[in-house]
């Protein structure tokens, strides 16, 4: 079996770790299978020591115009899948082909498309030109789950999210979890607080974007920092001052916010950092705090869970099907809730090994990439998702 993987838009944060666990797990070529993945120059060139039947055609059409990209997807791909005598198209990234030749397998990731949340409190402050944009990506994303053989999302509540907008009956859909590289030690969870109990390390992982809610968690820091015998220091990779954040419309905001004084002596902006930074930060923290409003699946919050660190996060759909009860949960925009929550779990060392242990709990039994890849394989072998995986 040939199995093509688009995943040319590739080329950082959730999408390159995906892509990156996913190839990892590709089956040896024992199996008889052979994997042609379409990738972008930077990301390609970090991929080492694959196997023989996994072969790496790297584009640059990630950073071509919008219409371009459309294009390559529907003439250009169309014509590769031909030449290689492709059996499955595995579409990675929200936007599949039209009338595709071939078994075709589209994952849809992208939850700004479908978010009431996002769509009410950011798309109306944007320019019309964002707004139609957003508007048109959504609507090609809904004709992509018209034509796709069977859709995928990371999470029950991304599906929900797409429904809303597009019919996708099931016998075509399946929640596939992502999964955790094995990052955490077995005991991290048994020492709360691991360090000196009086200062209390917070962390935060992901990019920064407006929906990240960083805002939020910036106004909770002088609320936690009133008391003088227990102190609390933010380290967080979401940074407004990246360049990539220009475009966000909470960015001067969360500037001012963040150099204000009493803020700034609390919070000290890491990132964007590799793969180890980042994993030193996790066996460094001792809470993890996710305050993002709207996501697809949420990848740090399920690392955080692996080193078995309490989790307090933004009570959503998507972040309550993540981390169940290992994280307490607060209302989104609301700083004192957050405050309250941090304190809680950082007063509590019984709270912060239950929550620890029940994180590492669900990582070990539900969030595996070693399942994840079966079932994509399953899929291109049957056409269709297997019996018990139905929704």
């Amino acid at each position: 079996m040939k199995i093509v993987i688009n995943a040319a838009s590739a080329k950082i944060g959730g999408a390159v770790t995906y892509l990156t666990n996913v190839v990892r797990r590709l089956p040896s070529p024992e199996s008889g299978n052979e994997f042609y993945i379409f990738l972008p120059s930077e990301t390609a060139q970090k991929m080492k020591g694959l196997t023989d039947n996994i072969k790496l055609i790297p584009t640059d059409i990630a950073h071509a115009p919008s219409w371009r990209r459309l294009l390559w997807d529907q003439v250009e791909l169309r014509r590769q899948l031909h030449n290689l005598r492709a059996t499955v198209l595995f579409s990675t990234a929200n936007f599949g082909m039209w009338r595709c030749p071939v078994r075709q397998l589209l994952l849809v990731r992208m939850p700004l498309y479908f978010s009431r949340t996002y769509i009410d409190m950011f798309r109306p402050r944007h320019s019309l030109k964002f707004q139609l944009s957003l508007a048109l990506r959504r609507w090609l994303c809904c004709q992509s789950v018209r034509w796709a053989d069977v859709v995928m999302t990371p999470t029950h509540a991304m599906l929900q999210e797409l429904r809303a907008y597009v019919e996708c009956p099931r016998p075509k859909a399946l929640v596939n979890h992502y999964g955790v590289a094995e990052l955490g030690n077995g005991d991290v969870a048994q020492t709360p607080l691991k360090r000196d109990p009086s200062r209390v390390c917070l962390l935060y992982v992901s990019l920064y974007a407006e929906h990240k809610n960083l805002t939020t968690l910036l106004k909770a820091m002088p609320l936690l920092n009133r008391d003088q015998n227990q102190k609390f220091l933010l380290k967080t990779t979401v940074n407004p001052n990246w360049e990539a954040a220009s475009r966000m419309l909470t960015q001067k905001d969360d500037i001012d916010l963040a150099g204000s004084q009493d803020v700034a002596p609390w919070v000290k902006f890491v990132g964007p950092l590799g793969q180890k930074e980042i994993e030193a930060q996790y066996r460094n923290a001792d809470i993890f705090v996710f305050p993002s409003i709207t996501e697809s699946f949420g990848h740090p919050m399920a690392e955080a869970m692996a080193y078995g660190l309490p989790v307090v996060a933004a009570d959503t759909p998507v972040n309550r099907e993540m981390c169940g009860d290992a994280a307490i949960y607060f209302s989104p925009l609301e700083p004192d809730e957050l405050a309250q929550a941090i304190h809680l779990v950082a007063t509590d060392p019984p709270l912060q090994r239950r929550l620890g242990l029940e994180g590492q709990r669900r990582v070990r039994t539900i969030f595996r990439w070693d399942k994840h890849v079966t079932r994509i394989l399953e899929i291109a072998q049957a056409g269709t998702p297997v019996t018990n995986s139905l929704l």
